[in-house]
């Protein structure tokens, strides 16, 4: 059994890195296979399965037959989730019962995320008549940001969209939605409410962007995300108060009352996950902490890693998808490696403090090998704050941030004080998350790959418990990858990275681990900036030491609008923009710089930059048209970034017989209501027989330029060439 299950988790979690999905008749061929070495192979047989599952799991998401496609559609739906309070629009998540009329099938998915603008009187439960435009999941495409049509798919949304109108039907109001007013109405004037709120029930739409920034920063996210962490502590508060009890009030010598506290306190769990509002993440949670508990409870004599590759292999099989999701990762990643440290222990640790100390320190380690994979940076003070907060926060602020929030339910004497006191416990949360925000090293990028990371890690576990025979030969090779990048290069290479930033421009020219900038994407009245979500990231996980230069071609919002957020971050960077320009240096990092500007307002007036180190010659010409190409003069370029995001107004054929490039990369977003690249302009282009790219298409697009040549990479065809990033629609 264990062999298969091995065979099954592993194929399953390696659906993250698939290329494709198999079709149907594969599968159905690898299905019988699997049958025949069952007996003989069963690790093969869970392999061959558990590839088959995800599959067909995976392929029902992003099937183009699928009903929830792209268009304008009326349907009628259940809110499933708690409105976000955007500053501009509300964001929710709803379960689909008809599209135009029509039911969906059982075996069709329903769940669809819609944004409103505006206040809206949605409550949890209702149904409604909604008329939607709707479009497939997606997102930009980078490396070390945030890629939404994965996190889509992991929570099975479909299709996202706006709400143009809607209708209220019949339906009752969810019990979650009056707990949550209540809940609000009397924490709203708490310092942390919205911390008490995440806790009580998983109601983060108060949470700011700076609150969970300086949680990140700290490295204590996960205490206020409701994980299995949450649930496996409410678990051993209440076995532990009824063993209590039970020893006190019905003593039993042969413990028989074992398995009523264990159904009593999965019981308990049960709720607080239905508190929590059930989604997908809280399910994964709540699978593998009642797989655990149920191994337990069973008397069978499991090692503890049977019970955690049962668990895995149960919630693998509820909910395949969840290996897109970091929750998944993190989670098995940080039960297994409290195993592994539990068998590493040295014999000199023997106190239950000094044991939590080693604990804590190696987890934080290896977790943070997981989180670099993830989110492309680290922080230095998740072992301090852990080792003060989760001692804390289990055994003081979470209980009694329950049994506040229960009590006031109850409605019993003196909520509002309970509630007082649940925000005091909390107290330290905030400061410790404020403080290491604060400190250096809040966020590392660190551009080692994190796969040479873990492999390091492996190295030391060999070097240091010899578990194999030659495991310092073995340790060598698992080193070799780290090895090999410490190595100096022939050559001073150098890269351009252009950011897909839909319909923006943001570009990143980097040597030797410092970065010019040229334009930052957009930023909105919500908050949201392209700079923050994409452009940021990008620079921690290249590990960028310092931006020396930022380059606003152009006054425009899609150019210039995270020019406050690349300030914040590197203070020290100079500003170079309109006339400016003209006087800006010529040099940077051995990279000539060669500046022209028209003296015209608008588009016409962006700065225009060549970047050349006497073989190759990138241009960033902004958004520069017609007027203004017809005032230039310029040397052939090897790589082009199109101006104007590839209007019609400008790539003019005469400015192009000119500049000659070789390669083009079109800044400009997926399906964009101006169509650009205008098709016009890509067959100019193509006659001059330029490679080209789309951002909108192939997320962002990196060129090296080295001592041999030129290499092009896009994110969706090399840099992350998996099945959930393809858009073959």
């Amino acid at each position: 059994m264990n062999s298969f299950l091995i065979g099954w988790v592993a194929a399953i979690s390696s659906g993250l890195i698939w290329p494709g999905l198999l079709p149907a008749l594969d599968r159905i061929v690898l299905i019988v296979a699997a049958l025949v070495l069952v007996r003989r192979q069963p690790l093969w047989a869970g392999v061959l399965m558990g590839v088959c599952w995800f599959s067909w799991q995976a392929s029902g998401l992003i099937d183009p037959k699928q009903p929830l496609q792209s268009g304008q559609y009326q349907v009628v739906a259940t809110l499933q989730s708690l409105p976000t309070r955007a500053a501009l629009y509300q964001r929710t998540l709803w379960q689909v019962e008809q599209i135009d009329g029509t039911p969906l099938q059982i075996h069709h998915s329903n769940r669809i995320s819609l944004t409103h603008q505006g206040e809206s009187p949605w409550r949890l439960g209702q149904r409604y008549l909604l008329d939607v435009t709707l479009r497939p999941p997606s997102g930009t495409l980078n490396q070390f940001s945030w890629n939404s049509r994965r996190h889509y798919l992991s929570r099975r949304i479909v299709a996202t969209g706006r709400i143009q109108g809607f209708e209220q039907l019949e339906g009752s109001v969810h019990w979650r939605q009056r707990l949550a007013e209540r809940l609000q109405l009397a924490t709203g004037s708490l310092p942390r409410g919205d911390l008490i709120r995440a806790l009580a029930m998983a109601d983060r739409t108060g949470l700011s962007d700076q609150r969970w920034r300086q949680l990140r920063q700290s490295g204590l996210t996960h205490l206020v995300a409701i994980s299995g962490l949450h649930l496996t502590l409410v678990a051993a508060l209440v076995v532990s108060g009824l063993t209590w009890a039970g020893r006190r009030m019905l003593p039993s010598p042969s413990g028989r009352g074992r398995g009523v506290i264990m159904m009593l306190a999965a019981t308990v769990v049960i709720g607080y996950a239905l508190l929590a509002g059930l989604g997908l993440a809280t399910q994964r949670a709540l699978i593998m902490t009642l797989a655990g508990m149920a191994l337990l409870v069973s008397g069978r004599h499991a090692r503890p890693w049977e019970i955690l590759l049962r668990a895995m292999a149960l919630l693998l099989l509820f909910d395949p998808l969840a290996v897109l999701a970091p929750g998944y990762w993190l989670s098995c990643a940080a039960v297994a490696s409290i195993l592994l440290l539990l068998w590493l222990k040295p014999p000199a640790i023997r106190s239950q403090v000094a044991t939590l100390v080693w604990i804590q320190c190696g987890l934080t380690l290896m977790l943070a090998v997981v989180q670099l994979g993830w989110f492309g940076s680290v922080t230095l003070h998740a072992l301090w704050a852990n080792l003060l907060m989760v001692p804390w926060v289990s055994v003081v602020a979470l209980p009694l941030t329950l049994m506040a929030a229960l009590w006031l339910w109850l409605g019993g004497p003196g909520g509002n004080e309970a509630l007082w006191l649940a925000d005091a416990a909390l107290w330290p949360l905030d400061r410790i998350a404020t403080l290491a925000a604060s400190l250096p090293g809040a966020e590392l990028g660190w551009s080692l790959s994190p796969v040479a990371a873990a492999l390091a890690l492996l190295a030391l576990l060999l070097v240091w418990r010899r578990p194999l025979p030659r495991s310092g030969a073995w340790a060598g090779l698992l080193l070799l990858p780290l090895l090999l990048s410490a190595l100096p290069t022939r050559e001073d290479p150098w890269q351009v990275h252009v950011l897909d930033v839909r319909q923006g421009l943001s570009v990143v020219v980097e040597r030797r681990h410092r970065a010019l900038v040229f334009d930052t994407g957009a930023a909105y009245p919500s908050g949201f900036s392209y700079a923050d979500r994409v452009l940021q990231p990008f620079l921690r996980g290249r590990s960028i030491v310092a931006v020396d230069h930022l380059v606003l071609s152009h006054g425009d919002n899609d150019h210039a609008g995270g020019r406050r957020v690349i300030q914040d971050y590197w203070p020290d960077a100079e500003v170079i923009e309109g006339a400016g320009c003209l006087s800006a240096p010529s040099q940077w990092q051995g990279l000539s710089l060669s500046w022209y500007r028209q003296s015209m307002s608008g588009n016409n007036g962006s700065c225009v930059l060549v970047i050349g180190d006497g073989h190759h010659r990138v241009m960033l010409p902004g958004d520069i048209e017609l007027e203004a190409e017809r005032r230039m003069t310029v040397a052939p370029v090897d790589l082009l970034v199109s101006p104007h995001h590839g209007s019609r107004s400008s790539s003019s054929p005469k400015w192009l017989a000119q500049v000659r490039p070789r390669w083009v990369v079109h800044s400009s977003g997926w399906r964009n209501r101006w169509a650009f690249p205008h098709p016009e302009v890509v067959t100019r282009y193509h006659n001059l027989g330029a490679q080209q790219w789309v951002t909108g298409d192939h997320g962002q697009v990196s060129a090296y330029f080295d001592a041999d040549g030129v290499t092009l990479m896009s994110f969706r065809e090399q840099l992350a060439p998996y099945w959930y990033n393809h858009r073959p629609w």
